[in-house]
């Protein structure tokens, strides 16, 4: 794959407490604790580098340990780290997830100040670099006017703009800005927050969608767990069930689809396609314990998908 892609936003480590039965909230619950790399575009970046994929990651770490450790191991994987700052006043955010005995997301608590010093300031001087990357991937998780500058000053190299709009808090920050969202990600809660529509039963799920694609955006894929995802876009209008899997850990599998599917595009494949590759990345992230399946790799991720290489 030679299309250079950036993906901006949130690089951490991610914090893991699976139960070994059922959890009972309100008293003490015994896990096994885990500690990966985490954080949505970093995530998403480390997908794309076990691809074959040239990436470069835009992001913030602190002068600690965990930075040093997303900053080598990310790095080690074959993401370019060049544009990832070190913060002189925050330590590295953290994601902390508890899963049930299924591996299914019970709870989930972030630290994430660092990500306020991303200001449109300190973006502005990374564009130049940033301008040849045609592909750019966006999380939420920078500050509401860093979003908007990144968005209102998209170079005219720059062909595919996605966003991961990761939480219905999050998502706010787009208001306004959804005519210049090429491809948007988001889970019902999310698409229907920004449809201001509510969602609960899958025509609602076509409606939502259908209003964000007349409001400007040219595509909307909405997850939706086990239950697979829904795609809008001009050539494709339909329901992708999710594809079977031996669920270990379901953290990371919405960034799997997200990385899946821009392989796809970037790889000049029909969004049908791409939305198989993104489902099939999306069941090999679940299989694994790690946050970003270590197997990974293009051959298998297009054997999963049922697809032929074109090379």
């Amino acid at each position: 794959m030679t299309v250079a892609i950036a993906c901006i936003g949130a690089a951490h480590m991610d914090h893991k407490a699976s139960a070994d039965q059922a959890v009972r909230l309100g008293t003490s619950n015994p896990v096994t604790m885990t500690r990966t790399l985490g954080g949505v575009a970093r995530n998403v970046a480390e997908c794309l580098a076990r691809l074959d994929g040239r990436v470069s990651l835009v992001s913030i770490v602190g002068r600690d340990g965990d930075g040093d450790r997303v900053i080598t191991e990310t790095g080690r994987c074959g993401v370019d780290m060049g544009l990832c700052d070190r913060s002189e006043h925050h330590h590295t955010a953290c994601y902390t997830a508890l899963l049930d005995h299924r591996g299914e997301l019970v709870v989930a608590l972030a630290d994430m100040a660092i990500y306020d010093e991303m200001t449109p300031d300190r973006i502005a001087a990374l564009l130049p670099a940033l301008a040849d990357h045609p592909v750019w991937f966006l999380d939420t998780n920078f500050p509401a006017p860093t979003l908007r500058f990144l968005l209102e000053n998209r170079p005219a190299g720059v062909s595919l703009l996605a966003v991961d709009a990761v939480s219905v808090p999050k998502a706010a920050k787009l208001a306004g800005l959804l005519d210049r969202i090429v491809l948007l990600f988001g889970n019902r809660d999310v698409i229907g927050f920004l449809a201001q529509r509510d969602v609960r039963s899958p025509l609602d799920v076509c409606e939502a969608a259908n209003s964000l694609l007349r409001r400007g955006v040219a595509a909307v894929v909405v997850s939706q767990g086990a239950d697979g995802s829904f795609l809008a876009s001009d050539g494709t209008y339909d329901f992708f069930p999710a594809m079977p899997a031996r669920v270990r850990d379901v953290t990371g599998a919405g960034d799997a689809l997200i990385a899946g599917m821009l392989y796809g595009q970037a790889t000049d494949r029909p969004m049908a396609e791409a939305m198989m590759l993104g489902l099939a990345d999306a069941a090999l992230a679940v299989e694994s314990a790690e946050t970003v399946n270590p197997s990974l790799n293009a051959d298998l991720l297009l054997q999963r998908a049922g697809i032929l290489s074109l090379a």
